[in-house]
């Protein structure tokens, strides 16, 4: 039997006006990168690996993190692809338009209503769940994870047997930029086991 510790850690908060960024490769600003990796380190959070997505709103600040441990790229573990929409400014989307009314849509029910060229919530869940799963398979010891919000609550949803589908979930569950969220892994027989120690805590 092996238990580990994979510690999830959401990016800051980025430069730009409000939107939806998924795959659209935004910056975040290095104080604001400088004064989680501060929070962290006080927190004394044990970790040997940093895992990362490759966007740089979360890779620039797995590499303050990572230090001299071991940084690894995971494509896998990106936001979800928002399609046309991906990246533009809320404030330049007009109420009466259509682009406007399909916002609405996917907030009330992102897993029936998709947006126009976007990854479909169903196909995002398989994603990252599978990378997941193969990342603690993989793993033998406390781990971090510099991720996205929509990331996070995937694997939370997996972790606790709960259906990805519900709107609520994605509503009503707040990560915060910078939040820590921990999983704590026990393999017995090459098998995990779960138990979510905290989600979202700001340090």
């Amino acid at each position: 039997m092996k238990t580990f510790t994979v510690t999830l850690v959401r990016h800051g908060k980025v430069n730009g006006a409000p939107a939806l960024y998924g795959s659209t490769d935004i910056a975040v600003c290095p104080e604001t990168n400088q004064a989680i990796c501060h929070s962290l380190t006080k927190a004394d959070i044990d970790y040997k690996t940093v895992v990362s997505s490759p966007l740089r709103r979360c890779l620039s600040l797995a590499e303050l993190l990572a230090g001299e441990r071991p940084l690894v790229c995971e494509p896998a573990l990106k936001e979800m692809h928002f399609g046309q929409l991906d990246g533009t400014p809320f404030e330049e989307i007009t109420s009466a338009s259509v682009e406007w009314q399909q916002l609405e849509q996917f907030w009330h029910n992102p897993a029936s209503s998709g947006l126009p060229d976007a990854e479909s919530l169903e196909s995002f869940s398989m994603r990252v769940t599978a990378c997941w799963n193969r990342i603690v398979s993989e793993l033998r010891h406390d781990a971090l994870i510099v991720t996205h919000g929509g990331v996070i609550r995937a694997i939370v949803a997996d972790v606790l047997g709960l259906d990805w589908k519900n709107p609520q979930w994605y509503s009503n569950l707040t990560i915060r930029n910078g939040s820590v969220t921990q999983i704590q892994v026990t393999l017995t027989d090459n098998l995990p086991y779960f138990a979510v120690k905290q989600i979202g805590s700001i340090y």
